[in-house]
C-alpha cells in the first residue's frame, strides 16, 4: 500500500473509533450522574483497553476511580494527564482527588455485607462493625422505604479529624463549624467525620443512615431530587432503621418550629436550594432539616408509605417535585400542600419551650462547658459552675448545690450540663431520686447530650434497674464510644443480664481504648484498599 493510502486508511479508522470513544465517554459520565457505578466501570474499562492513554480515556478512569474510592488509582490516572501536558485543574476543583488521597492515607478497612468501612489505625476500629451493622439494617430499610437500593459496595471513610473530613469534603471549613456538617453523601460514597472529633461526639449511626438514604435517593432519581426533597427524607427516616417509625424529631427541632409557626418566620426553600451547608447559622439549618422533615411526614400521613416509591419514580422521570408532593398528598399544588403543612404543624405538640442549639466543639478546643448551649454564650452563669466543681471536687456537694443554684438562668432554657452537675452532687448525697429527676428532665429536652446519658446510666447502676441502666450506656456508647467507663458499665451489666456475646463485644472495645488500638494492629487489619466490586 502507498504511503498516501496507508494515511488515509489510519485517518478513517481514527476517525471510525471517535464515535466509539465519545459514546464510551458519554456514557460513562451519565453513569456517574446517575450514580450507577457498575456502568460507569464498565465504560471505563471499555475505553481503557482501547484507548488507555487517550486525555479522555485518563479523565473517565480517574473520575470512576474516584467515586469508587480507589484513590490512588484516580491520583494515578491524574499524573498521566499532567505528564501529557493536560491541564487537570478543573477537574480537581470539582473533585478533590489528591486532597482526599491524603486525607486518607494511611486507612486500613473491614469490609462485610457489601459494606466497605476505612478508617485510621487505632481507636476508630471501635466504629467499624456497628458501621456496618447499622448499615445493612439501613439497607433493609430503605429497600422497604424507596422499593430498591443500589447493588454496588457501600463505601465509607471515616476521617479521624474535622480537618481531614474537610479537605476530603471540598466543603469550606465554615461549613462545618456554622452549620455542624459532619457527614456527606458524595461521588457515590460515605464521608464521615469520627464522633472522636468532636468533644460530646454525636449521634453517627443515624447519621451515617441519613447519608445513605441521601445515595440511594440519589440513585432512585437519577439524581434528579432536590436538596429540600432529599434532605426530608433523610432526615425523617434517619432513625427509621432502628424503630422510630415516626420519625426524628428532636426537642430544639420542634422549638424552632414552634417559633417559627408563631412569628411566621420560616427558612425559604431558595436560601437551601443548593445545599443545607451554606445557611447563615446552625439555629437557620436546624430549622430548615425541621420543616422539611415535617414536610415529608405530612406527606407520609396523608399517603402512606406507599407513596414513596411513587414519588421518587415520578422525580425520576422529570416531573418537577414540588408538583409531585402536592399531587401525592391530594392536593392541587405546592402552595395549598403547604398552607395545610403549617396547619398541621400546629396541631402537633412541639415544645414550646424556646433552646438553645447545643454548639458545634470540635475535640481540644475548648473545657466541657463550651459544650453546653447556655453556658457557652454565659460567661457571668460559667463562673459558678466553675465555683461549684471546686466544691464538689472538695467531697462538699451541698455547698456545691448552691453555688450551681446561682447558674440557673432563670426564664431561660435549663443548662444541660448544670442539670448533669447537680444531679452528681444529689447523687453523692444518696439522694438518687431527685438526681435521676434531674438527669431525665435534662434528657427531655437535650437527649444526645452526651453527659447527661453517662449520668443516668450511673444513676440507674446505683439504683439496681440494669436493664434500664443498659439502655444509657448504650445511648451514651452511640454517640461517643471513646469513654472508657461507658465500656466497662455495658460489659458489666451485659455480663449481670446474661448476654455474653455483648459483653465480649465491648470488652474487646475496652482493651481497644485501653491499648490505643494496638489490639486491632495484633489481629491484622486490612489496608484501606478500594472495594472490590463484588457487592458483598
Amino acid at each position: 500500500m502507498s504511503r498516501p493510502l496507508a494515511l488515509a486508511a489510519l485517518l478513517l479508522a481514527a476517525l471510525a473509533a471517535m464515535p466509539a470513544r465519545a459514546s464510551l465517554v458519554s456514557r460513562a459520565e451519565h453513569c456517574l450522574a446517575t450514580y450507577d457505578l457498575p456502568c460507569a466501570a464498565e465504560a471505563r474499562d471499555a475505553l481503557a483497553e482501547r484507548r488507555p492513554d487517550d486525555p479522555d480515556s485518563l479523565r473517565v478512569q480517574a473520575k470512576v476511580a474516584f467515586y469508587e474510592g480507589d484513590y490512588a488509582r484516580a491520583v494515578a490516572a491524574l499524573d498521566r494527564l499532567d505528564a501529557l501536558g493536560v491541564d487537570t485543574s478543573e477537574l480537581e476543583a470539582r473533585m478533590p482527588v489528591r486532597a482526599t488521597a491524603e486525607a486518607a492515607r494511611d486507612f486500613v478497612s473491614v469490609r462485610r455485607d457489601g459494606v466497605v468501612v476505612r478508617f485510621s489505625p487505632g481507636v476508630d476500629r471501635i466504629l467499624a462493625d456497628e458501621a456496618i451493622d447499622t448499615l445493612a439494617a439501613g439497607r433493609r430499610a430503605c429497600r422497604e422505604l424507596f422499593g430498591a437500593v443500589p447493588d454496588h459496595p457501600i463505601v465509607v471513610d471515616i476521617y479521624p479529624t474535622a480537618s481531614r473530613f474537610i479537605a476530603a469534603s471540598g466543603l469550606p471549613p465554615e461549613a462545618v463549624r456554622t452549620t455542624g456538617v459532619v457527614a456527606l453523601s458524595k461521588w457515590s460514597r460515605l464521608l464521615l467525620t469520627s464522633p472522636r472529633a468532636l468533644a460530646l461526639g454525636y449521634a453517627w449511626k443515624d447519621t451515617i443512615v441519613h447519608e445513605y438514604i441521601h445515595l440511594v435517593v440519589a440513585w432512585r432519581t437519577d439524581d434528579r431530587a432536590p436538596v429540600w426533597l432529599q434532605e426530608g427524607l433523610a432526615r425523617h427516616f434517619e432513625a427509621y432503621w432502628r424503630g422510630l417509625t415516626e420519625g426524628h424529631l428532636q426537642a430544639h427541632d420542634q422549638s424552632l418550629l414552634a417559633r417559627a409557626l408563631k412569628d411566621d418566620a420560616f427558612v425559604p426553600f431558595e436560601k437551601f436550594r443548593r445545599s443545607m451547608a451554606y445557611l447563615d447559622s446552625g439555629e437557620e439549618a436546624a430549622l430548615a432539616f425541621a420543616q422539611v422533615s415535617t414536610m415529608v411526614r405530612f406527606l407520609v400521613e396523608r399517603g402512606g408509605l406507599g407513596v414513596l416509591p411513587r414519588l421518587l419514580d415520578r422525580v425520576r422521570d422529570g416531573e418537577e417535585p414540588q408538583d409531585v408532593v402536592a399531587d401525592l398528598a391530594g392536593e392541587p399544588d405546592f402552595a395549598a400542600f403547604e398552607a395545610d403543612w403549617r396547619a398541621w404543624l400546629g396541631t402537633l405538640p412541639l415544645v414550646a419551650e424556646e433552646l438553645a442549639q447545643v454548639p458545634v466543639v470540635l475535640e481540644g478546643e475548648g473545657d466541657d462547658l463550651a459544650s453546653d448551649p447556655l453556658l457557652a454564650g454565659r460567661p457571668d452563669l460559667a463562673r459558678f459552675v466553675r465555683l461549684g466543681d471546686l466544691l464538689r471536687e472538695a467531697k462538699r456537694p451541698r455547698a456545691a448545690l448552691v453555688e450551681y443554684a446561682k447558674a440557673e438562668p432563670g426564664d431561660d432554657a435549663p443548662s444541660p450540663l448544670l442539670l448533669a452537675r447537680e444531679a452528681a452532687c444529689h447523687e453523692d448525697l444518696g439522694e438518687l431520686d431527685e438526681a435521676l429527676r434531674l438527669v431525665d428532665q435534662g434528657l427531655g429536652l437535650y437527649a444526645e447530650f452526651t453527659p447527661l446519658q453517662v449520668a443516668r446510666g450511673r444513676l440507674l447502676d446505683a439504683a439496681g434497674r440494669t436493664r434500664e441502666a443498659v439502655e444509657a450506656w448504650k445511648a451514651a456508647h452511640d454517640l461517643n464510644p471513646y469513654d472508657p467507663e461507658v465500656q466497662r458499665a455495658l460489659v458489666a451489666d451485659y455480663q449481670a443480664l446474661g448476654e455474653e456475646a455483648l459483653a465480649r463485644r465491648h470488652l474487646r472495645y475496652a482493651r481497644i481504648l485501653a491499648t490505643g488500638g494496638a489490639i486491632t494492629e495484633a489481629e491484622g487489619e486490612s489496608p484501606g484498599d478500594p472495594p472490590d466490586g463484588s457487592g458483598g
